[in-house]
């Protein structure tokens, strides 16, 4: 869509493409709400952006060598109709899957950068970038948080004035975490709705089921879960063993993590009752460490569970109920790199580096079968390309390609 000047509370802004350095407060409520009262307006309103920052008409719908169709804004004689809303476009649920939308970040792609990313349930996609910390990306305090909203070109949400260590987002709130603060943002007005201060530093979050949770403290020593509803002032604990928890996994039954070094899976429903079953595996800790055994996603009915052994040189994937924790129910070889499959609105799909020799030495994301591990009607991508998270529901893969800028794949 053309450049465009929206007229957001408390503040007036222009967006422009493809500059995307100068701050934008994110906004697509009030835009979808505003959208035929702006459409009068737009003409005065795009007047006062600058024409500079326009991109060429021949830039539109320009695809790339992959074959997607990389996001920019048309001519600038694009009527301003243009303020309709972003649209996410839909996976298919069968057949060979293909990389629908391509979305330029603006950064400069590295070896040695970290990202922090979140997809919200309408398919926005949240990203912050920093050096890659003994594994885990951060980012330093007021970096830019950008937002891959729909179709739209990428633009900068936010920037926290936090450590950035986390992100989750809902269909309300864009939440950032890091250091002994939680601030919530409101996805509407961009806008700071809420800040919490937690007991120690925040190290991953998840939300789903109308709360946010967060997992406190360092990977290797004594922490926190704690559970908050964003529409209110309290941090209630509701968990204290989170050593070795290096990722979690939620759904509408609630928040789930594996603790004691893989021995025990835990479930934080939305109430907070907390229920604990064993995983009923075995993690060889001087060969594959305590935190072999981590929750990944839930897929439909069932928790997604991988156990990664041999110091990542071997990995399976097991299956337990959500609901009752029963399992393992399937026990699915895998390769380091892959079986770490998230459900979405494509069905389960997973993401395999090349190292994993799943997709003929080359990274891909496909549909995975559960029972057997397999991948299939997979996208593949340049064998020198490094992965971020795949995130859903609408599959997204954050893509690092060996030079250039970092994208945004939209997959389906």
């Amino acid at each position: 869509m053309a450049p465009r000047c929206a007229l957001r509370w408390p503040r007036r802004s222009c967006v422009k493409a493809p500059n995307f350095l100068d701050r934008v407060p994110y906004d697509v409520a009030v835009r979808r709400l505003l959208a035929a009262a702006l459409i009068g307006s737009a003409a005065l309103l795009i007047a006062g952006c600058s024409a500079g920052s326009q991109k060429p008409a021949a830039a539109a719908g320009a695809t790339s060598p992959a074959g997607a169709t990389v996001s920019a804004s048309p001519a600038p004689s694009a009527s301003p109709s243009g303020l309709s809303a972003p649209t996410v476009p839909a996976p298919s649920t069968s057949g060979p899957l293909r990389v629908l939308l391509r979305d330029p970040l603006p950064v400069q792609s590295s070896a040695f950068l970290g990202v922090v990313a979140a997809e919200a349930p309408d398919g926005a996609v949240f990203a912050a970038f920093g050096p890659q910390q003994t594994g885990t990306p951060a980012a330093p305090a007021g970096t830019a948080v950008y937002v891959v909203d729909g179709d739209e070109p990428a633009q900068v949400a936010e920037h926290p004035a936090i450590p950035l260590a986390a992100l989750a987002a809902d269909s309300t709130y864009l939440y950032a975490g890091g250091g002994n603060h939680i601030i919530a943002y409101s996805r509407a007005t961009g806008s700071v709705a809420r800040t919490w201060t937690v007991a120690s530093p925040v190290r991953l979050m998840a939300a789903g089921a109308g709360r946010l949770w967060a997992v406190l403290g360092s990977v290797g020593g004594p922490g926190q879960v704690v559970e908050i509803s964003p529409g209110s002032a309290a941090v209630t604990t509701v968990g204290t063993d989170t050593a070795n928890v290096t990722s979690v996994a939620a759904g509408p039954l609630g928040l789930y993590y594996v603790e004691s070094g893989g021995a025990t899976i835990v479930r934080i429903s939305p109430n907070g009752t907390r229920l604990e079953a064993p995983t009923r595996q075995t993690v060889n800790q001087q060969l594959s460490g305590p935190a072999a055994i981590q929750a990944i996603s839930v897929i439909g009915n069932q928790l997604f569970v991988v156990h990664d052994a041999g110091q990542g040189l071997d990995s399976s994937s097991q299956t337990y109920d959500a609901s009752t924790l029963a399992g393992p129910q399937e026990n699915a070889p895998g390769t380091a790199g892959s079986n770490h499959a998230i459900g979405s609105l494509a069905g389960a799909v997973d993401r395999s580096g090349p190292d994993a020799m799943d997709c003929s030495a080359a990274g891909c994301v496909g549909r995975y079968n559960v029972a057997t591990g397999a991948i299939t009607d997979a996208v593949t991508f340049p064998q020198s390309d490094r992965f971020g998270p795949l995130l859903g529901p609408y599959p997204a893969l954050i893509v690092f390609p060996p030079s250039g800028r970092v994208h945004v794949d939209r997959i389906g």
